[in-house]
Formats: C-alpha cells, structure tokens, sequence
C-alpha cells in the first residue's frame, strides 16, 4: 500500500501489502470501466480522464517491472480509483490504516488508489503496488513474507529517497528494532513504527541484493511457491539459513546505521539551543566575572584626590580648546 507516514521532518513514500477480504462493492458507488489486455480501471464518470493516465501509467510501470524481475505476468489487474474516502474504505473493508494511500490484493489481483484530492493533489503512482501483485504471482499460491515484499516494492519503485535511517538509528538506541516476525504486523503499527518497519524491510532487501545480486528477489519469491516456509524457500533459492541472514543483516545494520541518529533534525535543532544557551552563560559569566575584577582592582587602587583635579583640569582645558 502506498503511504504517508506523517513527522515533523518528512514525509515517507513507502508501500503496504496486504491481503484483503474482498467486501461487496457499495451500490451507491456508480463505476465505469476501461481495459486493455493487461488491465481493467474502474473510476467514477468524473475521473475518466485521470483514469486513463493511471492506466497507461500501469502499462508502462507493469513492462518495465518485468523486464527487473526477468518474469513475463499473466494475470490480469483490476485497479479501482476510488473517489472519496468512504467508498476506498469500503472496498478494502476498512483495513486499511489512516496512513495508508493505496493497496494491493493478491487474492484478487486488484489495487485500490485514492483520488487526487484525497491525496492533497500528490501525484499517484502505481509502480510500488504493482511490485507487489508480480511477487505475489511468482510466489502464487504461497504468500510472501511481508519484510520481503515491502522491501522488494521500495526498492522496485525506486522509493528509497523517502527512507530516514535515522529512525533505525533510535531504534537501535533504544533496542526496539524490529525483527522479520514483528513485521508481520505492520497493519496495525502507528505511523512511526509503520516508518521503522518499511525502512528495516527496505534495507534487508537491499542488503540481500548487496550479498546475493539483483536475481535474488526473483529466487526466492519463486521459492516460495514451492515451499510454503519462508525458511525452506530462502535455503532452497540462496543456500543460506534465513535466520543467519537476519542475523548478519542486524550486524550490518548496526555496524551503519549507528549513528545515523545525530543527524535527526529535531536532535539537531535541540543540540544547537542548547550550545547557544551555554554560549550565553559562558559569556555571561566572562562578562561578570571582569566586571567584578575591575571594581576589586578600584577599591585596592583608589584614584589620590590630587590626580583627580589635574584630570578635572586637563579636560577643562580640552573644553574650553
């Protein structure tokens, strides 16, 4: 699912997969169709325009996709613009959290879109759900574990500008990474640990990708179609215990992410208040401390009342000049 993860710094492009129960339809929603041999979009009569855009987007996004995975699709996608907030959560049978823009059903091979002003006038892009419905066709009829497939849709989507890894780094900080099982559940995370979990799947991807080259992605999501355990799939593609790669990917990911937190923009702007306000009591108390010198150094060394008239009687003598 495309999503907006809300914080003060950024906002985060990241993508939701999930496996919806399929609701009827709501007949109050009047829907109009256009299809090629590959997809069906339905939009509202209103939306035509932005529909068609959205399609050839599809076709486009859909052969350049293949061409990565070296994997020709055969199923045909319907892709639902929904016009308003009521009927999106509707057909997705409101499963869908706040943050969420957009989402893939593999059981049914559709994807669901907000409008453009649902969005706040975002662009829309179907490329991120799109990864998700071809991984779900190599690894059909298995599911694919949802570390791999939001990691593999961010990085087919070219989504990684949105990624902060600041935020693994606090969460290393404060030993709350988030292990391949805990992601599972994703759905019902808040926004920042939806955050958390979108940039943890991203980088074991990418780290997999780093160990095993781009094919990888391909490997193991044909794996799974054949072994319903992640672990048996993962051994069988790459020859490799899944569990000792999510133990050397946290090794990796602490030996790099580490201090990635001091570069977090609230830490930066709290540090630099916080060095400005000892600049100022250091000065402060410079200041003071040199006031308190001088009047010591008067009240040793007082002015003789003799020099105190020739002083009054040479700057007389400029006045009057």
């Amino acid at each position: 699912m495309k999503s907006f993860p809300v914080s003060p710094q950024t906002k985060f492009i990241a993508g939701l997969f999930c496996s919806l129960l399929w609701p009827a339809t709501a007949a109050a929603q009047t829907w109009q169709y256009h299809s090629t041999s590959r997809f069906v979009i339905a939009y509202s009569p209103e939306q035509e325009k932005l529909a068609l855009q959205i399609l050839d987007e599809a076709q486009t996004e859909n052969e350049q996709l293949a061409q990565r995975l070296q994997f020709t699709p055969n199923r045909t996608i319907t892709v639902y613009l929904c016009p308003t907030q009521s009927s999106f959560d509707r057909i997705t049978g409101g499963i869908i959290p706040h943050w969420g823009e957009a989402a893939a059903d593999p059981s049914r091979w559709r994807i669901f879109l907000k409008s453009l002003r649902l969005n706040e006038g975002k662009q829309l892009t179907i490329k991120h759900e799109l990864a998700h419905l071809l991984l779900a066709e190599l690894a059909h009829p298995q599911r694919v574990p949802r570390w791999f497939n939001e990691g593999a849709a961010i990085l087919l989507a070219g989504e990684t500008q949105h990624l902060e890894p600041a935020l693994i780094s606090r969460a290393m900080a404060t030993n709350s990474l988030l292990t391949f099982d805990e992601i599972e559940a994703m759905l019902s995370f808040p926004n920042e640990l939806a955050s958390l979990a979108y940039s943890e799947s991203y980088h074991a991807v990418n780290f997999l990708v780093r160990r095993y080259r781009f094919t990888a992605i391909t490997k193991f999501a044909q794996a799974l179609a054949q072994h319903p355990d992640a672990r048996a799939a993962f051994q069988n593609a790459l020859g490799e215990d899944l569990w000792d790669f999510e133990a050397e990917y946290f090794d990796y990911v602490r030996k790099n992410f580490r201090w990635y937190f001091l570069l977090d923009e609230s830490l930066l702007w709290g540090a630099g208040i916080f060095l400005l306000f000892i600049a100022a009591y250091v000065v402060t108390r410079i200041r003071t401390h040199k006031k308190v010198a001088e009047w010591e150094e008067e009240e040793q060394n007082p002015p003789q009342v003799g020099e105190e008239n020739r002083q009054e009687e040479k700057d007389d003598g400029k006045d009057r000049q």
